[in-house]
């Protein structure tokens, strides 16, 4: 069985999941019949013919933890003016929340080892409804081996 090849980013100057929600519902646009949201970056990966012949995702990493994913649509080489040439990573709009997990800063992108990736929650859909656990005690509760 062939394994899924992933991506984890940062996401910069986003306080919570619910904030990157309402953020990525601003950018919302049409690739190829799907509804996207963009990620900006510098490079395009090398395996990205890999990632989207595997179903691969972008995990997410806000305030040092893993929280959300996104299904990879496509990678497109775009002229930015200034910025010159970046790789816009083609995400499926439809936000996945995962079990939320620690995770230091890094730069840029990484492929993620499929050994790290935590457990889907299920679709995240700013509702604000959610009774799930806040990050924080979550943590606490997973670290005392309750989870």
């Amino acid at each position: 069985m062939r394994m899924s090849v992933h991506l984890i980013k940062l996401v910069a100057g986003v306080p919570d999941l619910q904030s990157f929600y309402e953020w990525q519902q601003r950018e919302l646009f049409d690739y190829h019949g799907h509804v996207a949201v963009p990620c900006w970056t510098r490079y395009k990966p090398r395996q990205a013919e890999d990632i989207l012949r595997s179903g691969g995702s972008i995990y997410r990493v806000i305030k040092n933890r893993i929280q959300c994913r996104h299904k990879i649509l496509g990678f497109e080489m775009v002229e930015r003016g200034e910025e010159g040439m970046r790789c816009m990573i083609v995400q499926d709009a439809q936000m996945i929340e995962t079990m939320h997990m620690p995770r230091r800063a890094f730069q840029g992108w990484r492929y993620f080892k499929h050994s790290d990736i935590p457990p889907d929650r299920g679709v995240y859909d700013g509702s604000g409804l959610d009774d799930a656990l806040c990050p924080e005690m979550e943590a606490e509760l997973k670290d005392a081996g309750l989870l």
